[in-house]
């Protein structure tokens, strides 16, 4: 009678599920977590690429949020982003039937006039192995693996792990949402006084070659708020936060009530002078009120605080003329 033989493929599994599991729940870093995670999965199934698809119900697309190679293997994330889900229609069909999606051979199994066909040839893809990412039932991305050489078919570890990587997703959405609103200023939208004061500090860090400030302050607030109310107020601090938007992308911030601060790294002056000239007649064009600003670019070794400091002079300066303008207006209509 034969000896039996230990079931070498089951030990496998198992011991790659448990570190698998590991990596996900201990790893503090979520990146890195599903990084090391995708490692270990394709070195189970000898894959040569192993990735995370999201989708976004919303906008109906599939971004691939992570991504292992093997080496001497290709990264296809960053072309791989923003694909519509109509190309997925036979993924998600197969998602539903059976719990996965599975090619064996691409030209055999998957019709050449197909959307996913090209995707896939033009890869180098000729087999892959995925198992659905499942949150409240409905189904918020994908698990996979491409051109498996060992356990092909074999679906139990993509199964078995997809529930941790939803948890991990999930943590990492949430984590994203509590940064979001710690570093936002809820009523404009823009980066708030904490994120500022971190982007300070990092900014110290570097070694600039030119930096570009622009100071802004709103007139006559309180004014408003007196005389039509706080919510007029907060419109009208909307109505500020919006043009300032237009020209500045992610690079503003409101640390006041009424003040708002841009910072540009690595800005020549013609583009920073355009910046400024662009938002001079955007605020010239609003009739309920008028902003004081000033604005600075310097190149060279740059102190960033004395380079913040100078522009809210600027802007100081610009402010009291706007109150002396107001208070030479006043006598001249009592005279």
């Amino acid at each position: 009678m034969a000896e039996k033989q230990p079931d070498i493929q089951k030990d496998s599994l198992e011991s790659i599920l448990i570190e698998s599991i590991h990596t996900l729940v201990y790893e503090k870093d979520i990146n890195t977590a599903l990084n090391c995670f995708l490692e270990t999965i394709c070195k189970y199934y000898q894959a040569e690429r192993g990735y995370v698809f999201e989708m976004d119900g919303t906008k109906q697309i599939a971004d691939n949020t992570f991504e292992w190679c093997a080496e001497g293997i290709e990264a296809e994330i960053g072309r791989l982003q923003g694909i519509s889900v109509d190309v997925l229609t036979n993924w998600m069909k197969k998602f539903r039937e059976k719990g996965e999606f599975y090619i064996a051979v691409l030209e055999e199994d998957v019709p050449c006039d197909r959307a996913d066909f090209e995707i896939l040839k033009t890869q180098g893809i000729s087999s892959l192995m995925a198992a659905p990412l499942i949150r409240d039932q409905e189904i918020v991305g994908f698990l996979g693996v491409d051109n498996p050489a060992e356990h092909i078919g074999d679906m139990a570890l993509l199964r078995s792990v997809a529930d941790f990587v939803t948890a991990d997703l999930e943590k990492r959405r949430l984590i994203e949402e509590l940064r979001h609103v710690g570093c936002t200023d809820m009523l404009t939208g823009l980066k708030n006084r904490n994120e500022y004061m971190w982007k300070l500090n990092e900014l110290k860090k570097k070694k600039l070659h030119s930096l570009g400030v622009i100071f802004i302050d709103m007139n006559g607030l309180k004014q408003m708020n007196d005389t039509k109310g706080h919510e007029y107020g907060d419109a009208m601090i909307r109505k500020t936060a919006e043009c300032i938007i237009k020209y500045t992308s992610d690079n503003a911030y409101r640390i006041g009530g009424d003040e708002f601060i841009a910072l540009w790294e690595e800005i020549t002056r013609e583009e920073f002078d355009d910046k400024v000239e662009k938002l001079k007649r955007e605020f010239a064009g609003i009739k309920e009120y008028t902003i004081s600003m000033g604005h600075i670019w310097e190149e060279g070794e740059i102190d960033i605080q004395q380079q913040v400091k100078k522009a809210d002079a600027s802007m100081y300066e610009a402010k009291q003329a706007y109150y002396q303008n107001r208070h030479n207006d006043r006598r001249k209509r009592r005279e």
